[in-house]
C-alpha cells in the first residue's frame, strides 16, 4: 500500500508543479483535483489527508470566482503538502474487527482484567469464571494491549498499578479504541485519592472501584454493563428489512468464534454457512423489489424455527446470507440446513394471482483450530456454495479441499474504468492477485475515461464482463457511457456497477438505465471484491 501512497504524492506533486506554471487556475480544476484526491486517497488508507481534503472543500466559498490567482490556491496546496510529505506516508493500524462484536444471549462475554498483583488476578479470575464469564489476565499494560485486540473483550477490569506502567497511563492510550467498541472499563484501585478518580472519568472509565472489592456488587455491576453494551450493538447490527444481522456483525461473530476455537483446549468446531437464493434476480425483475424483500424476510423468518439458540444469520448482501453454527459439526450443520430447505421450498408465495416457489443453494465449512482466517472461511464457504449450484441448485455442499481443483467456469474479464490512475492499479493488483471471482478466473482491462472504453475493441458476445465505472470523469460522465453501453450491448453478458459517490449522480437514474449495482465512494477494496462475487454470481451464472 506504500507504493500506491508514494504515486499518489507523485501525482498530487505533479498537478501542483503545473499549476505553479500558470498565472490563473480555473476553479473546476481545483474542485475536480480535490475529489479525486479524496476518494483515492480512502482506498490506499491515506484517512489524515482525506479528512484534510474534505475541511478544505467545506471551507471554499462556492461563491468565489471562476479563476483562482496564486494567492488564492497556494494555501490550499501548501495543506495538502503539509499532510502529503513522503515521511509521514505511513499506513494507519489496522483492525480485522470493528465496533461491532459478537451479541449473545446464552453465552457470556469475556473480561479482560489488568493489574500487577498476581493473587489479585488469580483471585478475580476464579470468582468470575464460577460466575459464568470467560477471563483472560494480564499483568502489564503491554500484554493488557495484545489482548484486548486479540481478543475483543466486552469489558476491562483495570488495577491502578501494572507492572510497566500506571492504570492512568494505559487508560489514555486505550480509551479511544475501547470507546469505539463500547468496551466499558472498571477502574479499581486500593486507595480512594479523589484527584485519581477524576482523572479516569475524564479519560473514559466507565466506573472507578475501590478496594477491597465488594463481590456481591461487582457481578451486578459487570452484568448491567454488558447488558447495556450487547443492547447498544444489537441496534446497530441488524439488517433493517429482514431482522437478521449484518456484515459488520457477521466479521466479528466469526472473529469471535475463530478466537474460541483457536484457545479451546479441546479442538472446539463450529460451521459456518453461507446460503444464497437461486436465481433471485428473476423474483425482482418479475413480481418487483417489494414481493422479493417478502422473500427475503420469510426466508430469515423460517430459519428462525429450525436454528438452534446459538445459531446467528446475518444478511451478507442481496439475497445472500451467512450462518454461524457454534459447537456444530457439517453433518449437523448440514441437517439443520436442510430442515430449513423442506419447510422453504413448500412456501408458496403469490404475485396477484401468479404463485411461484423460490429454493436456495448452501456452502458449509467446518472451523477448527487450523482455521485462523476469516477470509479462507468465508472463501472455502463460498467455494462449496458455488460448487452447489453448479451441481444444480437446491442443495447444501460441503467443503472438501477437492473442491480447490474444480474449474467451475471459464472466466471473467473485470474492466474498470476511472480517470484516477492510482485507482485503476490499486484495484488491477488487487483482482489480479486473486486470480478468481465467483468461482471464475480473471482478466482485468483499464480505461481511463468513458470514451476510451466505447472506442475499444474488448467486447466478445461470447464471454462475461464485468465493468466498474466510475460516476465522475472528465468527457463523458459516468451515466451517459452506462447508457450507450446499454444501447451498444445490451446487458446479457456484461454486469456493471456504478462507483459515485454520495449525492453526486442519481442513483435511481442509473439504476433505470439498467446498471445492476452501484457503491459508494470511498469503497474498501475487499469490500469491492465481494460486491463483484456477489454481483457475477446473480446475475451471470
Amino acid at each position: 500500500m506504500r507504493k500506491y501512497q508514494e504515486m499518489m504524492y507523485s501525482q498530487i506533486r505533479k498537478t501542483l508543479n503545473s499549476w505553479h506554471s500558470e498565472k490563473m487556475v480555473h476553479k473546476h480544476d481545483i474542485y475536480h483535483f480535490l475529489h479525486n484526491v479524496r476518494r483515492t486517497a480512502d482506498v490506499i488508507e491515506m484517512k489524515a489527508l482525506s479528512e484534510e481534503v474534505m475541511a478544505l472543500l467545506k471551507e471554499i466559498d462556492t461563491q468565489s470566482e471562476q479563476w483562482w490567482k496564486k494567492s488564492e490556491w497556494l494555501p490550499i496546496v501548501e495543506r495538502i503538502e503539509r499532510i502529503c510529505k513522503p515521511d509521514l506516508l505511513i499506513r494507519e493500524k489496522s483492525r480485522d474487527w470493528s465496533l461491532l462484536d459478537r451479541v449473545r444471549q446464552k453465552e457470556m462475554p469475556f473480561i479482560l482484567v489488568i493489574d500487577h498483583d498476581l493473587k489479585f488476578i488469580k483471585g478475580i479470575k476464579t470468582f468470575l469464571e464460577e460466575e459464568g464469564f470467560k477471563v483472560v489476565t494480564a499483568l502489564s499494560g503491554k500484554k493488557g494491549f495484545d489482548l484486548f485486540y486479540q481478543v475483543k473483550p466486552s469489558l476491562i477490569i483495570l488495577g491502578h498499578v501494572l507492572q510497566d506502567m500506571n492504570g492512568i497511563a494505559f487508560l489514555e492510550q486505550m480509551t479511544v479504541d475501547a470507546q469505539k467498541e463500547m468496551t466499558s472499563i472498571v477502574m479499581v484501585s486500593s486507595s480512594y485519592c479523589e484527584k485519581n478518580r477524576v482523572k479516569a472519568y475524564e479519560l473514559g472509565a466507565t466506573d472507578f472501584i475501590t478496594m477491597p472489592l465488594n463481590m456481591n456488587v461487582l457481578v451486578p455491576l459487570l452484568h448491567n454493563r454488558i447488558r447495556y453494551r450487547q443492547h447498544i450493538i444489537k441496534q446497530i447490527g441488524e439488517d433493517e428489512l429482514t431482522g437478521a444481522f449484518n456484515r459488520k456483525y457477521l466479521e466479528c461473530e466469526l472473529s469471535y468464534q475463530l478466537t474460541i476455537a483457536k484457545h479451546d483446549d479441546k479442538n472446539k468446531l463450529f460451521s459456518f454457512v453461507i446460503v444464497d437464493l437461486d436465481r433471485f434476480k428473476i423474483v425482482n425483475d418479475q413480481f418487483g423489489h417489494v414481493k422479493g424483500d417478502e422473500v427475503l424476510k420469510t426466508f430469515v423468518n423460517m430459519f428462525m424455527l429450525i436454528k438452534e439458540p446459538a445459531d446467528t444469520i446475518s444478511r451478507y448482501g442481496g439475497e445472500e446470507f451467512a450462518i454461524v453454527m457454534p459447537d456444530t459439526t457439517e453433518e449437523e450443520a448440514l441437517k439443520r440446513i436442510e430442515a430449513w430447505r423442506d419447510i422453504f421450498n413448500k412456501k408458496t408465495f403469490m404475485a396477484g394471482k401468479t404463485s411461484f416457489k423460490v429454493t436456495f443453494s448452501a456452502g458449509i465449512k467446518e472451523v477448527g483450530r487450523k482455521d485462523d482466517q476469516i477470509k479462507h472461511v468465508i472463501e472455502k464457504a463460498d467455494k462449496a456454495l458455488h460448487f452447489a449450484k453448479k451441481m444444480g441448485r437446491n442443495r447444501s455442499d460441503c467443503y472438501k479441499e477437492t473442491l480447490e481443483y474444480v474449474d467451475f467456469k471459464d472466466f471473467v474479464t473485470i474492466i474498470i474504468v476511472d480517470d484516477d490512475e492510482i485507482v485503476r492499479q490499486v484495484m488491477t493488483y488487487h483482482f489480479k492477485k486473486r486470480g478468481e471471482v465467483a468461482g471464475r478466473r480473471v482478466k482485468v482491462r483499464t480505461y481511463s475515461d468513458g470514451i476510451s472504453l466505447l472506442e475499444g475493441t474488448w467486447y466478445q458476445p461470447d464471454k462475461q464482463f464485468m465493468i466498474l465505472l466510475d460516476g465522475r470523469m472528465p468527457k463523458m460522465d459516468g451515466i451517459e457511457v452506462l447508457q450507450k453501453l446499454r444501447e451498444t450491448y445490451g446487458n446479457k453478458n456484461i454486469v456493471i456497477s456504478m462507483l459515485t459517490e454520495k449525492g453526486e449522480i442519481d442513483v435511481a437514474r442509473a439504476l433505470n438505465l439498467a446498471a445492476d449495482d452501484y457503491m459508494f465512494k470511498p469503497f474498501n477494496v475487499n469490500e469491492v471484491t465481494v460486491r463483484v462475487d456477489r454481483l457475477i454470481e446473480r446475475v451471470l451464472n
